[in-house]
């Protein structure tokens, strides 16, 4: 019950206000009133409870959380007033009687961050006089206030003034970016200046060493600067809830994995989609978590990415440092408060040129990122680049990229990559089996219903790859669903005709870098020093079965998979120039090769598939490595 209603019983019935009681009243009262004096109050769309200065700067404090909130404010201004502390309970009252009163009036939009009113953007500087940058086509300036409110959060940072006449070629002093990606990486900064379009998540990648994480960091606080910039992977919902709500640009280290939960959190986080859950505390108030957020990752590997994530991804490549011009942490960060203000005025004047360019930017064609892709398009008119075009270029590989992290995918491309499956999904699932003594991987389908929810998560996937897959929707006489799995071209997949032998990789020890970091290593030769770099020849033996696809997919050697699928091929000649009845069944690889190779040098095997190995790549194939961990 109410303290300000509070009585007590006694004697004949009457009531009777104890002395404590009426103190807490008072309090109470004091406190509401002292808080309407100072503060008009409201709350917004998403029923948060506010107060706004009524004199001074008008920067939001939240009713509860952190040190500016309003239960805080109210208690400093009560001891400053009274010399006394207010009881706890007296500012519960209190609080309460102040958000009911909120209620009354209309509810009132919040922005974090940046913001859009009249066709020009604001970014908030965080700092305590409630400034913001009004950025339009004719340039940018520094307002003392901006026309809407700005909510503030324990994880917002003051961003220094932008100085006019900066440079962004000093960005590339600080990180590493390819060249080929450095205007997508600008065109994705300036995105975070537009509050309302679905922005991609900037997936930053690189070998051990090229300064991820230092990447991550500085991009994140060249926009939205926090005391805690990049945030551990979240372990569940509400830990990813309390991770992305309090910052407009999240930025997350070392992501070795995304579950499929966060893939979808992710997801919504980036178009702007809720979650409804309940209340903490409660037995049936519910919350609603709807917002839109910039993300940053690094430390994910390609494959790891799943369905709508890898359509929102933009991947950018860090190089690799050289060991003289890596800065330690005691040079690089007084090197970046310096240059932190000349940035972030370099890129403001990046983004009025952008809003200025936009109307005029026709697309030919609209990919999933329409609203990004137009940005880029301006940023290439401004800048003079071609960073769309690299950008659909992306698109396609980073699709073949991560399909090799489904294993029962990369099995169907493995065995149909040079002839068309037409069936139902048991009928797919009969051709690709796991037949195999361990348990199947996780995400390996064991009924019909399984494969189709999986073809249809990955089938966006495989189109950008270059894949044709359809289904008929039941449209037939037995009301079955039956689909078409058509393999890219040649001009899709870069590869030469299967028909005719290939010439050696021109770089051959790359290729073979490449190959080993997608798990699709070869099981060809054993060398010592002066090993044979050619790489292993990728025979299709009329069903087109690439052995190093099939040993990525955990699949190698397992009966049933390797016969051929299509019917009245063409004898022809092997890639190495053997007659193609030496591609063995089982391993997919030449046998007179393999024979003169064991014969001539000494010679190194796999410890799981006793098949050939370079002693370089260890002794464990990856995709052997793959099978025997799932």
């Amino acid at each position: 019950m109410n303290q300000d209603h509070a009585f007590a019983e006694i004697g004949d019935g009457s009531p009777d206000v104890t002395p404590s009681a009426a103190e807490k009243k008072s309090v109470a009262t004091m406190l509401v009133e002292i808080g309407e004096e100072l503060y008009e109050f409201g709350f917004s769309d998403a029923g948060e409870t506010f107060g706004v200065p009524r004199t001074g700067p008008k920067v939001i404090r939240m009713l509860r959380g952190g040190k500016t909130s309003l239960r805080r404010q109210l208690a400093r201004e009560y001891f400053i007033r009274t010399g006394k502390a207010a009881p706890q309970q007296a500012l519960t009252d209190a609080l309460l009687v102040i958000e009911g009163k909120a209620q009354d009036g209309d509810e009132q939009p919040m922005a974090l961050r940046v913001a859009g009113h009249d066709g020009a953007l604001w970014l908030d500087l965080g700092d305590a006089t409630g400034r913001a940058v009004r950025i339009t086509g004719d340039g940018w300036q520094v307002c003392e206030q901006a026309p809407m409110l700005f909510r503030r959060t324990a994880l917002n940072a003051e961003l220094p003034e932008p100085v006019a006449g900066g440079d962004l070629a000093e960005l590339w002093n600080l990180l590493n970016v390819a060249e080929e990606d450095q205007p997508l990486l600008l065109a994705a900064l300036v995105a975070v200046l537009v509050p309302d379009i679905p922005h991609p998540v900037l997936g930053l990648f690189g070998e051990q060493g090229t300064g991820k994480s230092t990447a991550a960091r500085v991009l994140t606080m060249l926009l939205d600067p926090s005391p805690v910039p990049l945030r551990k992977p979240p372990r569940d919902a509400d830990s990813w809830v309390t991770a992305a709500a309090g910052s407009w640009v999240v930025g997350m280290d070392n992501l070795s994995e995304i579950p499929d939960w966060l893939s979808d959190s992710m997801c919504r986080a980036v178009t702007g989609d809720g979650d409804v859950r309940r209340r903490l505390y409660t037995d049936g108030d519910l919350a609603v978590f709807a917002f839109r957020r910039c993300l940053i990752i690094n430390g994910i590997d390609l494959g790891a990415v799943r369905g709508d994530l890898t359509e929102r991804l933009l991947p950018i490549h860090l190089r690799t440092i050289d060991a003289r011009q890596r800065r330690e942490e005691h040079e690089l960060w007084p090197a970046w408060q310096q240059t932190h203000p000349r940035l972030l005025g370099a890129l403001l004047d990046l983004a009025a040129g952008v809003l200025a360019a936009r109307p005029s930017v026709r697309l030919d064609s609209k990919p999933r990122m329409a609203d990004f892709a137009r940005i880029l398009a301006a940023v290439d008119s401004v800048l003079g680049t071609s960073g769309l075009q690299s950008y659909l270029a992306k698109q396609g590989q980073t699709a073949v990229d991560t399909l090799t992290g489904d294993r029962f995918i990369t099995a169907i491309a493995a065995i149909f990559s040079a002839s068309t499956f037409h069936g139902t999904a048991a009928e797919l699932l009969a051709q690709v089996p796991w037949t195999a003594e361990s348990r199947p991987p996780k995400g390996w389908p064991t009924a019909a219903r399984q494969v189709t929810t999986v073809l249809r998560k990955q089938a966006p996937t495989m189109r950008k790859a270059g894949w044709r897959i359809d289904d008929d929707r039941g449209a037939n006489h037995d009301k079955v669903i039956r689909w078409t799995i058509t393999p890219p071209g040649p001009e899709m997949t870069g590869k030469a005709d299967p028909q005719r032998p290939q010439p050696p990789h021109p770089d051959a020890e790359q290729y073979e870098h490449d190959q080993a970091r997608a798990g699709l290593a070869g099981h060809a030769g054993t060398a010592d020093d002066d090993r044979d770099l050619t790489p292993a020849p990728d025979p299709h033996p009329a069903g087109g079965i690439s052995a190093g696809l099939l040993a990525a997919a955990g699949l190698a050697g397992v009966a049933g998979i390797g016969s051929g699928r299509s019917q009245g091929a063409e004898k022809r000649t092997a890639p190495c120039g053997h007659p193609v009845e030496a591609i063995t069944s089982d391993t997919g690889r030449c046998g007179i090769c393999i024979s003169e190779r064991l014969a001539a040098r000494r010679t190194a095997v796999c410890r799981t598939c006793q098949q050939p190995i370079y002693p370089a790549a260890g002794d464990v194939h990856p995709g052997c490595e793959m099978e025997q961990s799932a």
